[in-house]
């Protein structure tokens, strides 16, 4: 299965809108794209509200579409709970390592549920800040124990992942250590 992770970031408009199993997205982007999951991590009742408005928690209590949520309630009726439980020990890893934001959680379910491949659009951690940066920490975590799966994933131009996701931009790098660093051109098997 071929998803495509939708986050807020400029890289979204990359997103080609079509060519994808399921599409997942965070928060907002619910309003602006057809989604297979949304993702709402925040608790739906007692942060939300803080985030994106009174408006929006109340509008997502008539979305028709699965929203999966640290907490389910029945406000909600179409909120699933994230099973971070299973998620942990299906991976075999200690509750909640590396759960810093919503992409985390979407990266996770993406490997707990077997896809094959993850496009990111959005997912770029732009400005540095120190919770960018734990961010971009996190996020590199999952995507790193995704290809660890043999997971294919795949970034936008632009993105913070973009050289550990791009065969060419991680050659074009090169190998640490390397005196004469190897070169994609020459690691091509015809």
């Amino acid at each position: 299965m071929k998803i495509a992770l939708l986050a807020k970031g400029p890289s979204l408009g990359d997103y080609p809108g079509e060519g994808f199993d399921e599409v997942w997205g965070l928060n907002q982007l619910a309003k602006s794209h057809e989604l297979d999951r949304l993702f709402v991590m925040d608790d739906l009742k007692y942060r939300m509200p803080h985030y994106d408005g009174p408006e929006f928690v109340d509008w997502l209590k008539t979305y028709p579409g699965e929203i999966i949520t640290s907490t389910k309630y029945d406000e909600w009726p179409t909120a699933v709970e994230f099973p971070v439980e299973d998620v942990a020990h299906f991976l075999g890893l200690p509750l909640g390592i590396a759960m810093y934001n919503s992409v985390d959680y979407m990266i996770a379910y993406a490997i707990y549920t077997g896809v094959d491949e993850i496009h990111l659009f959005g997912v770029d951690c732009l400005s540095r800040t120190p919770q960018i940066d734990r961010t971009r920490v996190s996020i590199a975590v999952w995507i790193g124990a995704a290809m660890s799966r043999g997971i294919r994933v795949v970034s936008s131009k632009g993105s913070f992942s973009t050289s550990w996701t791009s065969a060419g931009a991680c050659m074009d790098r090169a190998f640490y250590g390397y005196i004469s660093p190897k070169r994609i051109e020459d690691l091509v098997r015809s």
